[in-house]
């Protein structure tokens, strides 16, 4: 994966890409660390059902993932999920409960971004009727037992599902 085709410094093309996360200008010595961006999502229960959104945007257009998003500068995962979802479904989180975590890629536009992707978990009192359909094009209410993998547009929140029938199994949540 090479992002960069000029040093971001001085300009100079002789340039190397280390170990999948750094850039190194052999010409001005500087570094550039390409590194993992964290996102957050929230497994959202009401009646032993989960709430699924179908994207609107790309990456992923069309196919279905989990509420939630990239976390700010300065924000804590927290604070960013809950950000997130008075954003995309208006409502407010008061109790979460960490699931577990994924690495992923997410590519947007001509950049791949290595992602780890953090998952939590809240019961919800009522499904959400407005949302933001910039973001989301469809809100859908499913029973774990019956997600498809190959629907979703990540594999890790395919991991995060897991994570969360695995929880739910060990009585856990």
């Amino acid at each position: 994966m090479k992002v960069f085709n000029y040093c971001p410094f001085c300009k100079s093309s002789d340039i190397s890409f280390v170990d999948g996360k750094e850039f190194k200008c052999n010409a001005c010595s500087r570094t550039y660390f390409h590194n993992v961006a964290t996102a957050a999502a929230a497994i959202l229960e009401y009646d032993k059902k989960i709430i699924l959104i179908r994207r609107a945007m790309e990456p992923g257009r069309g196919k279905l993932d989990l509420p939630g998003g990239f976390i700010d500068p300065e924000e804590t995962l927290e604070d960013g999920l809950k950000r997130e979802i008075k954003e995309e479904l208006g409502i407010t989180l008061d109790k979460m409960e960490y699931i577990g975590s994924s690495p992923n890629i997410y590519k947007y536009k001509d950049v791949t971004y290595n992602t780890c992707d953090i998952f939590f978990y809240s019961k919800i009192d009522s499904v959400p009727t407005e949302f933001n359909k910039s973001e989301i094009s469809e809100l859908v209410l499913i029973n774990p037992a019956e997600i498809v993998p190959g629907d979703f547009a990540f594999e890790s929140t395919h991991k995060g599902i897991e994570l969360f029938r695995n929880a739910k199994n060990q009585e856990r949540l």
